[in-house]
């Protein structure tokens, strides 16, 4: 299980035009088009997969020619993909500041003065089970550097702590400016130089981690 992510700020791109995401703001269509750019990147060079065409089945991406589950994610300048042999969900949330009462009651969850982590725990772990799109059987949470928080889930009784592993994809450290992603439409290639990546492994010890909240939502 892998997880593989971007820092948006490192990279910049350049508007097509009859873009493939209309009706959507420059931001989303940016955010986009690095989650779908992240999911082959890492497919053709960690996975070693040749073809790495999507299609939309249940509403959910996968691969047209290949079996293993992805799921995307993305926040503020964080965009996340999620790989497995499995079925698996993942979410990233940026933890601003909101009113986490008036929230938790719209839900009908009896919490009195939530704090952000806990607020933000229970809502990536509702999204990743969302996107899991079956009975989570297991659950796993973090509070990822510079505010963030992730939570994934899996179809499968497992560890997931212990089985997963993180990966940044970014410039070498010698680039100063960021390296542009043109093509959005929709995004099958780019005129992003993939030679110019690397992928540094992210130590995942590192991360503050929780035990699973397993709220349930009628």
């Amino acid at each position: 299980m892998e997880i593989f992510f971007i820092n948006s700020e490192n990279f910049k791109f350049t508007k097509t035009q009859n873009s493939f995401f209309k009706g959507k703001s420059e931001k989303r269509n940016f955010q986009h088009a690095l989650g779908r750019f992240l999911v082959k990147y890492a497919a053709k060079n960690y996975y070693k997969i040749n073809n790495t065409e999507i299609e939309i089945e249940n509403n959910k991406p996968k691969f047209v020619q290949n079996s293993i589950n992805f799921s995307i994610t993305h926040s503020k300048n964080i965009v996340m993909v999620l790989f497995d042999e499995n079925p698996v969900g993942i979410d990233v949330e940026f933890m601003k500041q909101r009113d986490f009462g008036k929230i938790f009651e719209h839900y009908n969850i009896d919490i009195q003065n939530p704090s952000r982590e806990f607020f933000y725990r229970f809502w990536t772990e509702y999204e990743a089970k969302i996107k899991l799109q079956q009975t989570a059987k297991s659950y796993f949470s973090a509070e990822f550097p510079n505010g963030f928080m992730m939570s994934v889930t899996s179809g499968q009784s497992l560890d997931i702590r212990k089985m997963l592993k993180i990966y940044e994809v970014k410039s070498p450290i010698d680039s100063t400016n960021p390296i542009e992603l043109i093509s959005l439409n929709p995004v099958n290639e780019s005129s992003m130089n993939e030679n110019t990546l690397v992928m540094q492994d992210i130590n995942t010890a590192s991360l503050t981690c929780f035990e699973p909240l397993n709220l349930k939502i009628e």
